[in-house]
């Protein structure tokens, strides 16, 4: 009974750390977030986006079979409100009709263009430009079988002192490029990265105007909004504020060419690339002691596909959580190291804490809530009353999330607002469940040594029609 008792008051312990540094890292990104918007609603966004001294900027993204999307994911980009910009799409050795309907869409012609090989990637076999827009370049390169080695083709064929990678299967905003990069002008010798919001949408190839709104979506692309509401907007901007973000979103993930030049581009060595990526950002300057910026914004800048399965949910979410273990280990030497400032002493081990941790303390307290019910120890009630506050403790965090976001864009409709009010302290019991299971997946994953992509099948539907996408 005594160590039952101990293990109880151990979870207890970690549950109270995490959520009172939930609760404050949310106190900080309401601040964060209103500062934010006060600065948009003074910007002058026609004189950055007329001026011949804004800074141009490459846009990458790697596409790997994404037939259903992929014309529109690069008619978005080259959509994009900005004043100068080149737009690279590097075909990874994609299997289906990719490259195809991209050259037919687009008028694709082979093109002779310089590539500074900075970066080792598989071979390309061509380069084309379009004939359409002579913004838009595709590399057909040799499939690298993960999305840092196409990330890296592309750095090598960039021009522009600033890189935007992004997700081949992600539609981006109009402003996207130039609400981000607003704060970048600002101070472009310390912002050397900076990241944004990415919403979950069942189509994001659809305009907002085609969709009928939250409350119509799927329950498992609600939770799935709610869950990246509350790590962008309750975490990220709370970082940001304190320069210690730990993952810039592989979705949008804008840097200074220079530094990814300088810390080696894209590392192919892991599930996923942006988290270690930012890591190594992080390490690079802190142990030379340069002063330097990664920002995030509270802006939505993109609309991207989740998955519509359980299957293929905790597929990605295994993928996420296998890389997590795989950076905490590499780069393990940062952590509660003064060296590394607030990033080692606070935001890495927070991200051991709550993150790499988690798994295991949340399977520590299922088998010690088995262990006390068969020996009679549970009172239920008291154990009720305990789910109850920690459903609430966790809505209280998603809420504000939410209302952050509200108070940014007021994209949400009366309804959708009840409706993700309500949703919220079910999440406990409904949702986190299946992500439990997804991150003691990928734990065992990264014990095994498993570094394969994952990655997760596409919803089942038609590409959309030009007049669909108008």
């Amino acid at each position: 009974m005594t160590v039952l008792r101990d293990f109880v008051l151990a979870c207890v312990a970690y549950l109270l750390t995490v959520y009172g540094v939930s609760f404050a890292l949310s106190a900080i990104a309401f601040f964060e977030n209103r500062s934010r918007i006060r600065e948009s609603a003074a910007e002058g966004w026609e004189t950055i986006e007329r001026s011949r001294f804004t800074i141009p900027v490459s846009v990458i993204a790697p596409m790997h079979n994404e037939e259903v999307l992929c014309v529109a994911v690069v008619e978005a980009l080259l959509a994009l409100e900005y004043p100068e910009l080149e737009v690279i799409i590097a075909n990874d050795g994609s299997t289906d009709s990719t490259l195809e309907r991209l050259r037919e869409a687009f008028d694709l012609q082979p093109f002779e263009r310089f590539e500074r090989r900075v970066l080792p990637t598989k071979a390309v076999h061509a380069v084309y430009r379009s004939r359409v827009d002579e913004r838009l370049t595709v590399i057909d390169k040799v499939a690298g079988g993960n999305k840092a080695d196409s990330l890296n083709a592309g750095i090598n064929f960039a021009r522009f002192r600033y890189v935007c990678c992004v997700d081949g299967d992600t539609i981006y905003e109009p402003r996207a490029l130039l609400s981000s990069m607003r704060l970048v002008l600002r101070d472009p010798a310390h912002v050397v990265g900076l990241t944004s919001q990415i919403v979950v949408a069942t189509h994001p190839e659809l305009p907002y105007r085609h969709t009928p709104g939250l409350a119509a979506s799927t329950l498992l692309h609600n939770f799935q909004h709610l869950e990246y509401l509350r790590s962008f907007l309750s975490a990220r901007l709370a970082w940001s504020r304190l320069n210690s973000i730990v993952c810039t979103s592989g979705a949008f993930m804008l840097y200074r060419r220079d530094v990814l030049e300088a810390v080696g581009g894209y590392s192919p060595d892991f599930s996923c690339e942006d988290i270690e990526l930012t890591f190594r950002v992080h390490e690079h300057f802190l142990r030379r002691g340069v002063p330097y910026r990664i920002l995030a914004m509270p802006e939505p800048v993109a609309r991207t596909e989740g998955p519509d399965r359980i299957r293929t949910l905790t597929s990605q979410r295994a993928r996420w959580q296998r890389v997590m273990l795989e950076t905490a280990w590499h780069y393990r030497h940062m952590a509660f190291n003064p060296r590394y400032g607030r990033f080692g002493m606070i935001s890495f081990p927070f991200m051991i804490l709550s993150e790499v941790l988690a798994p295991f303390i949340e399977l520590i307290a299922l088998a010690t809530l088995a262990a006390a019910a068969i020996v009679g120890a549970v009172h239920w009630a008291d154990y009720g009353l305990a789910v109850v506050l920690m459903s609430l403790a966790i809505a209280s965090v998603t809420v504000l999330a939410v209302r952050l976001e509200d108070a940014g864009t007021r994209s949400y409709r009366f309804v959708d607002l009840v409706w993700l009010t309500v949703l919220s302290p079910l999440e406990l019991v409904v949702y986190r469940p299946i992500l439990f299971w997804a991150h003691l997946r990928g734990a065992f994953g990264f014990f095994r040594g498993d570094t394969h992509w994952e990655r997760f099948d596409r919803n089942l539907r038609e590409a959309p029609s030009r007049l669909e996408l108008l």
